[in-house]
């Protein structure tokens, strides 16, 4: 027999799986494949999510992701929301700098695991977003770097700007407007 506590969890962590399938889905049931990458600015990880050409990010989640094998739960990790820079809303944000953010809703922990699920909200209602095991080795930038000059680790490999976002709009459902 389920506990009441053990329930709760059983049913947020239904909830939260059910919220991520129908945030994937877009129209007529097609579903939006996410790629994030993954990269290294300064010494400190740095996630982009590709985004439609008129959308932003409105906010990031991210939570530990459990081993594919064994299982487990999601566990919330950082949450913040208001983006202060440009280059956040166009997508590019670094895991745990409270700094680009008017609010944080649960601060970042003192480090962030490998395996993690990342999740930016945007203004249009979309929320791009991936568990994944990101190598120890992420390719390297100054923080100044353009969002457009720099290469990303992900799922499939290095990925340029361009290539990560030709492989967002490539999918009919991903930016309907576009």
């Amino acid at each position: 027999m389920l506990t009441r506590r053990r329930a709760a969890r059983v049913l947020l962590l239904w909830l939260l799986c059910l919220s991520q399938t129908a945030a994937h889905c877009v129209g007529g049931g097609q579903q939006v494949e996410d790629v994030l990458g993954y990269v290294e600015l300064d010494g400190r990880t740095a996630v982009y999510a590709p985004l439609c050409p008129d959308d932003e990010v409105q906010g990031v989640r991210v939570y530990t992701a459990p081993d594919p094998q064994r299982g487990g739960d999601f566990i919330p990790l950082w949450e913040a929301t208001g983006p202060t820079t440009d280059t956040v809303r166009q997508g590019l944000f670094v895991l745990g700098d409270d700094s680009q953010f008017a609010t944080v809703t649960r601060p970042a922990p003192a480090s962030f695991p490998r395996r993690l699920s990342v999740h930016a909200d945007t203004v249009r209602g979309r929320s791009a977003g991936q568990a994944w095991e990101h190598p120890a080795e992420l390719p390297r930038y100054p923080a100044d770097t353009p969002l457009t000059e720099l290469t990303f680790e992900t799922d499939r490999g290095r990925r340029s700007f361009a290539e990560l976002r030709d492989m967002l709009f490539s999918q009919p459902a991903a930016c309907p407007d576009r």
